[in-house]
C-alpha cells in the first residue's frame, strides 16, 4: 500500500462494508461503484467514515461530477462524516458523498471556488439541477440556453476542464462540449476543443487548437491556423497593472481571446437551423463566452481576486450612439429597435465578457431584420476589444430564413478582420487563410468582407437578396459603433 491511500466505510465506526483506494485518482459518480465484495450495494450517499494515510489529500463532493457541497480531508485522518462540515460550514457530509478527488499532495486550489466564480459570471440565471447535475439556465439575445457547471478534474500537474452547453428548443436541444487543460500557473496545455451535436451537425466542424509546451501548434493537421494578431496585446503591454506578472497574464489572456475568435470564425457560417430564430447560430457565441469565462473563473482562484478597476459596459453610451433613450424590456432580454435605410431592425443588449487584469473584452450580439414573417433574418456579430477599449477584431455571419434547401449551404460569413503582431490589418477566412488587407479601419474591412460574402452566397445558391437583408450589414455597423462606445 502506498502513502496515498483512503478507506471508506459504510458505518460510522470504521467497520462493516468498506472500499479502499490506493494512489491518486478521480471518481466522478459513486452510484457506479460498489462496496468491496457487495456488487448489489453502491456507495452513493452511503459513506459514514473515512481514514487516510500519510500522504493523502481527498476532496469529497455531495453530488456527482465533483459538484455540490464539498470538504477537504488531509493526511492521517480518521474521521466520522457526521463530524465533517462542508467548506461553507452549512452541514455535515454524512451519507452525502457522491464523488471525490484523491491526491498525493495538497491540491493547489479549490475547484468548487472556480465553479462558483464561473456561476457568478452569469448573473440573473436560474441555477438548479437537471438529471442531478447543476446548471445555469438563462436567456441571451432572447433565446434560452443551459450551461452545466464545469467539471474540473485535478491531476498531478494540471486541471482538466469540461463544460457542457445546450441551446434549449421545443424539440431536440443543440448541444456542445468544451474541453481544455491548464497547469497550476495558468498556462494552457493539451488542447482547447469544441464538439457540437446539432441538427446540422454534418456541416459543423469539430474545432480544436493544440497546445504544445505552452505554444500554439499551427503545424499539426488537426490544429487550426489562428490569428496571431492577438499578440499585439502582448507586445504593446498597454500599461496593464495585473496582480501577477504583467507579461504573463497578458499572454494568457491573448491566447484566450485568440481561441474565442478562431472558434467562432471556424464554425459560425455552418451553424444554423430552419426551425430556429437565431438561437442556433448564436449558440457558437455562447460557447466562445464559456471559454473566456471559465478561464477568468480559474484565474480568479489561482491568482486571487482581480484588484484592477472593474471594467464594465456603459449601456447609456450604447443607447446614445444608437439614437434611442432606453431599452425595450418586453422580451426576455432588453433590446432596441431602430431604422436603417428606412427598414426596421432590432438589436439586443450585447453579451460581454471582460478578461482578467483588464486584459480586454469579448462582445457578441444578434441583430434582427424585423420582417413580420414567421422568423426574422438576423446577423450574429462578435467583436474583441483590447485593454484600452480599442476595437481589435470583428467576425460576423448572416442567417437568411428563406434560403434555399441545398445540403451544402453555409451562411455568408465575413471571416475575421483583425491585426497581426506587426499591427498590420489582416483577414482570416474560415479555412484559416491569412491575407494582408488595406482599409481605413477594421469597420470598413468588416463591412466589405460581409458584403462580399453575402453576394457570393447569393450567386452560389441562386438567391434573391432583398434590400432589407442587405441592410443587415449597415445595421450591424451601427450596432458595432454603439458597442464600441459602450466599451
Amino acid at each position: 500500500m502506498s502513502t496515498c491511500n483512503v478507506s471508506f466505510f459504510k458505518d460510522d465506526d470504521f467497520d462493516g462494508r468498506y472500499k479502499n483506494y490506493d494512489g491518486a485518482r478521480n471518481v466522478s459518480d459513486l452510484e457506479d461503484v460498489h462496496w468491496h465484495d457487495h456488487d448489489g450495494d453502491n456507495m452513493k450517499d452511503d459513506i459514514s467514515s473515512i481514514t487516510t494515510s500519510t500522504q493523502t489529500w481527498i476532496r469529497v463532493y455531495s453530488k456527482a461530477n465533483y459538484q455540490g457541497r464539498t470538504a477537504l480531508i488531509g493526511p492521517n485522518a480518521r474521521i466520522k462524516m457526521e463530524d465533517l462540515m462542508d467548506d461553507n460550514g452549512e452541514d455535515d457530509m454524512d451519507d452525502t458523498i457522491e464523488s471525490f478527488q484523491l491526491f498525493d499532495h495538497e491540491p493547489s486550489f479549490n475547484t468548487t471556488n472556480v465553479i462558483n466564480n464561473f456561476i457568478a459570471l452569469y448573473p440573473g440565471s436560474d441555477h438548479d439541477r437537471k438529471n442531478n447535475i447543476y446548471n445555469s439556465e438563462f436567456y441571451a439575445q432572447n433565446v434560452k440556453y443551459r450551461i452545466y457547471d464545469p467539471v474540473i478534474t485535478l491531476g498531478s500537474s494540471k486541471a482538466s476542464f469540461r463544460i457542457d452547453l445546450e441551446h434549449i428548443q421545443l424539440e431536440t436541444n443543440d448541444k456542445a462540449t468544451v474541453t481544455f487543460g491548464m497547469d497550476f500557473s495558468g498556462n494552457y496545455i493539451d488542447q482547447v476543443e469544441v464538439t457540437y451535436t446539432m441538427a446540422d451537425a454534418t456541416q459543423i466542424p469539430d474545432w480544436v487548437i493544440k497546445i504544445v509546451d505552452g505554444a500554439i501548434d499551427v503545424a499539426a493537421d488537426a490544429a487550426k491556423i489562428i490569428a496571431d494578431g492577438a499578440e499585439i496585446v502582448i507586445t504593446d503591454g498597454v500599461g496593464v497593472v495585473a496582480t501577477v506578472e504583467t507579461n504573463k497574464i497578458i499572454d494568457y489572456t491573448a491566447k484566450a481571446v485568440t481561441f474565442c475568435v478562431d472558434h467562432l470564425n471556424t464554425v459560425l457560417n455552418a451553424v444554423f437551423n430552419y426551425q430556429d430564430d437565431g438561437g442556433t447560430m448564436y449558440f457558437a457565441g455562447i460557447v466562445s463566452h464559456s471559454i473566456a469565462r471559465s478561464v477568468l473563473a480559474y484565474y480568479e482562484e489561482i491568482f486571487g481576486p482581480d484588484t484592477n478597476p472593474v471594467k464594465t459596459f456603459t449601456y447609456q453610451n450604447f443607447l446614445s450612439s444608437m439614437g434611442v433613450s432606453s431599452f425595450d424590456n418586453s422580451r426576455e432580454n432588453p433590446f432596441v429597435e431602430f431604422k436603417e435605410n428606412d427598414y426596421d431592425y432590432r438589436a439586443y443588449y450585447p453579451d460581454n465578457t471582460f478578461f482578467y487584469a483588464q486584459g480586454g473584452s469579448l462582445s457578441s450580439v444578434k441583430i434582427d431584420a424585423v420582417t413580420g414573417f414567421q422568423k426574422d433574418d438576423h446577423l450574429i456579430m462578435q467583436s474583441i476589444y483590447d485593454p484600452k477599449g480599442n476595437l481589435f477584431s470583428i467576425v460576423g455571419s448572416i442567417d437568411i430564413f428563406g434560403r434555399n434547401h441545398d445540403d451544402d449551404y453555409t451562411s455568408p460569413a465575413s471571416g475575421i478582420v483583425t491585426y497581426n503582431k506587426e499591427q498590420q490589418m489582416i483577414h482570416i477566412g474560415q479555412d484559416g487563410t491569412v491575407t494582408n488587407i488595406n482599409y481605413n479601419s477594421l469597420q470598413d474591412a468588416y463591412q466589405d468582407k460581409m458584403l462580399s460574402a453575402l453576394n457570393s452566397t447569393a450567386n452560389t445558391f441562386d438567391m434573391d437578396i432583398t434590400d432589407h437583408q442587405y441592410g443587415l450589414i449597415d445595421a450591424s455597423m451601427r450596432v458595432l459603433a454603439a458597442t464600441k462606445a459602450g466599451m
